[in-house]
């Protein structure tokens, strides 16, 4: 009971704190103060971003720090530093956005995963004529996309995810507004924030496994408010298609 308490109070401050803040930041618009954001899906945020890149190291008179793509106002803050300090790097180290060596005559850009908080896009070159590639992970702002980060990999594939959400947190069922109390939910920790939520939806294949390892078909009536949880499954619009819950002592 103590518990479930504790998660309505945080799930309650949380909403307050989020008014709070959306009518703090009415009226400015899509960038979300200093930081821009981009409305398109992530996989154009991405390209958008990358072929004026791979253009400016075509043309022999210029280069993508000359023309200050490294301080485009998509970049998130951090970003935008880690690709200043990587002007200067050795040479013969890949470049930074790119993560090759050489420039490829073109990219393409695979979307890895998309959730309601971040998305990551694998950028590679369309022949794979040169190794490497770049991971690009992309953070949600005011309904529109910033770039996060830019990770480099040597491998040839996407980096494995079986499942679009997998979170630990707690259920709960009793939830205050404006969530529909008809669903079960999880309430969960992400970017160091507690409170964020996501209602689950169940089948026949969603597959439950109780503390003691017992695996079988999911049946939310057996469910206990504020059970400590791993949810495994699908990110849609509307919530989670669970595919495997299991309990946690």
């Amino acid at each position: 009971m103590k518990n479930r308490t504790r998660i309505i109070a945080i799930l309650v401050l949380v909403f307050a704190v989020g008014l709070l803040g959306w009518l703090f930041f009415a009226g400015a618009g899509s960038s979300g103060g200093n930081q821009v954001v981009s409305e398109e899906i992530p996989s154009v945020v991405v390209l958008d971003f990358y072929d004026p890149w791979v253009s400016a190291l075509k043309d022999p008179d210029t280069d993508p720090y000359q023309k200050g793509l490294a301080e485009a106002p998509i970049l998130s803050e951090e970003l935008r530093a880690k690709l200043a300090a990587a002007q200067e790097r050795p040479e013969g180290e890949p470049d930074p956005v790119l993560c090759q060596t050489g420039v490829p005559g073109g990219i393409s850009a695979r979307p890895i995963f998309e959730d309601d908080e971040s998305a990551q896009v694998l950028v590679m070159a369309t022949r794979q004529e040169l190794p490497g590639q770049a991971v690009v992970t992309l953070t949600k702002l005011n309904n529109g996309w910033y770039i996060d980060d830019i990770e480099c990999s040597s491998g040839e594939t996407a980096p494995e995810r079986e499942f679009s959400f997998e979170r630990e947190g707690y259920l709960l069922k009793d939830v205050p507004a404006p969530l529909d109390p008809q669903y079960w939910h999880i309430v969960f920790e992400q970017n160091n924030q507690q409170g964020h939520t996501a209602p689950l939806f169940f089948g026949a294949e969603s597959m439950c496994e109780d503390e003691s390892g017992v695996e079988s078909v999911c049946n939310p009536d057996q469910f206990t408010e504020a059970s400590k949880v791993m949810v495994k499954g699908e990110m849609s619009e509307t919530g989670v298609e669970v595919k495997r819950l299991e309990l946690i002592e």
